[in-house]
């Protein structure tokens, strides 16, 4: 099943990480939600947070609301990174800088509550353009630093 729960309320969907993203909304779509992409992703759920979560909602749009509320993880070195659904700002350091848009460079997700929308709510726009600029060199240093430790 891609999806191991819903809560209503808070609009979370729990999901498995090596579920296909096209299942997992289409599953959401039964029950009248939507993930709101605003283009396809072929792949996992893992894949598509590995890779910055292309087409999500823009996270300039609510800077309190976020996409991703709690997640599990498998780090490279068998470990496991559990991070409880809460609100952002309540979980101390933003360890999920680990796991979204890194490639899988640190590890896979294996469990994720995602932010999921009514589907009759239309898509807000961005009233700016915004762009994620490239890694940088010091960057790039401090994760293959981060790695070794892994």
């Amino acid at each position: 099943m891609s999806l191991r729960s819903i809560d209503r309320a808070s609009l979370l969907a729990e999901v498995n990480g090596a579920t296909p993203l096209a299942d997992v909304e289409s599953a959401l779509r039964a029950s009248d939600l939507t993930l709101d992409l605003s283009a396809p992703f072929e792949g996992t759920v893992d894949a598509w947070i590995a890779a910055g979560a292309p087409g999500s909602r823009s996270p300039w749009l609510d800077p309190a609301d976020h996409l991703i509320a709690g997640f599990v993880a498998k780090l490279l070195d068998g470990r496991e990174l559990v991070v409880r659904p809460a609100p952002r700002r309540a979980v101390g350091p933003d360890l999920l800088a680990l796991i979204f848009g890194t490639g899988g460079r640190f590890g896979e997700l294996t469990s994720v509550w995602l932010r999921v929308h009514p589907r009759e709510v239309n898509r807000p726009e961005t009233p700016f353009a915004h762009a994620d600029p490239p890694v940088e060199a010091g960057e790039k240093t401090l994760w293959d630093a981060i790695a070794k430790v892994l």
